[in-house]
């Protein structure tokens, strides 16, 4: 069976390497360079490791260097650095925090035989069906068929578009500032998220002891450093945080500014009631895009690769019915996708409340 990727990032990677695994001939399709930055931190949680297994990577996996240590305490602050909430050691998320850079390597290893097509875009032309296969246009407007098509091209997904399925994004109402520290950073020993009024602050370590951290602020959407008078996302972090605890603004001070992102927050307007349509599939944000607030968007998407993975793998020798086996992918992954869609929005609104005794804490 011939099958195209569109995306080479987590997801994409992840669903490449299971479906190789399976048996399938496989290519991936990244319009980026192979050498585009690959983004600050990412958590997986103990979903991505049951997905690991099905895609065949566990044992690899269980040996990729993560954080936080097992000392480091769960713990909620106040914007003044008190503990507000402190989890003890049996309630704590079993987490698994990576800079992407390293997870993005891990699976590039597990697609080492995998023809990768670096800065190459497509785009699907017909998303095929039971008696004819899918077809992707090159920008040179060359043509190739495909038994399956898995589009992980992200939140904007221009598949996702072409298949007639897109609700359109929503912006979430906040922005959300993103880095790694330059050195091993103090986190007094803890990991966590802070609530401040409108504003969040989290950190979690990392295998080396750098630290990654986030930092959330209700505001207008489409704004950046330039639009608001600073030199640098970092600046505009700084100055939004200017207030907290001594810690958040010191791991905020030990990151380049090169180093620190910044994106606005959407999520789909609705959650999708299918992921595929002909011998098309989407994956990843093309097919939930949701707030980070629960941590599960990457975990979502490593579900989806390793559950079109175990249909593949499970699917009679010969030939196979693709169109119906993206039938049953649709059905296993929607209802939990939409689940956490919605709750990563609901915990985003709760998060992101006002609340007047830390009214002090915001800038001017």
């Amino acid at each position: 069976m011939k099958v195209a990727v569109i995306g080479g990032g987590i997801v994409g990677l992840a669903a490449a390497a299971g479906l190789a695994r399976a048996g399938a001939a496989v290519e991936v399709f990244e319009r980026s360079p192979r050498e585009a930055a690959p983004g600050a931190g990412i958590s997986l949680f103990p979903n991505s490791r049951k997905a690991m297994k099905e895609l065949g990577l566990l044992e690899a996996y269980d040996r990729l260097p993560h954080g936080p240590a097992a000392s480091t305490r769960t713990a909620m602050r106040r914007p003044d650095g008190s503990i507000a909430l402190s989890f003890p050691s049996w309630a704590r998320p079993g987490v698994r925090m990576f800079h992407r850079a390293a997870l993005r390597g891990f699976l590039l290893e597990a697609c080492r035989s995998i023809p990768i097509h670096w800065g190459t875009s497509v785009r699907v032309l017909d998303d095929g069906g039971a008696d004819r296969a899918a077809v992707l246009a090159a920008p040179d407007g060359s043509r190739s068929s495909w038994d399956l098509v898995v589009a992980a091209d992200g939140l904007r997904s221009a598949t996702r578009g072409f298949l007639g399925m897109d609700p359109g994004l929503r912006y979430a109402g906040y922005t959300a500032w993103r880095g790694v520290t330059n050195a091993p950073a103090d986190t007094a020993g803890t990991a966590g998220e802070d609530w401040g009024s409108g504003q969040r602050f989290g950190t979690v370590p990392l295998a080396d002891g750098r630290v990654y951290w986030f930092a959330v602020a209700s505001r207008p959407e489409g704004h950046s450093a330039g639009s608001t008078g600073f030199a640098s996302e970092k600046d505009a972090a700084a100055h939004e945080f200017a207030a907290w605890y001594p810690q958040a603004r010191a791991l905020i001070a030990g990151t380049s500014e090169s180093e620190v992102l910044r994106h606005d927050l959407y999520h789909l307007a609705t959650p999708l009631q299918a992921f595929h349509r002909g011998r098309v599939a989407l994956a990843g944000d093309a097919a939930h895009a949701m707030t980070p607030d629960l941590g599960q968007g990457a975990g979502c998407g490593l579900e989806d690769a390793a559950a079109l993975t175990a249909l593949l793998r499970s699917a009679p020798e010969g030939d196979v019915d693709v169109v119906g086996l993206l039938g049953r992918y649709s059905r296993l992954r929607t209802p939990k996708a939409a689940r956490l869609l919605r709750a990563s929005r609901l915990m985003g609104r709760l998060a992101q409340r006002r609340r007047p005794r830390w009214d002090r804490f915001r800038p001017a």
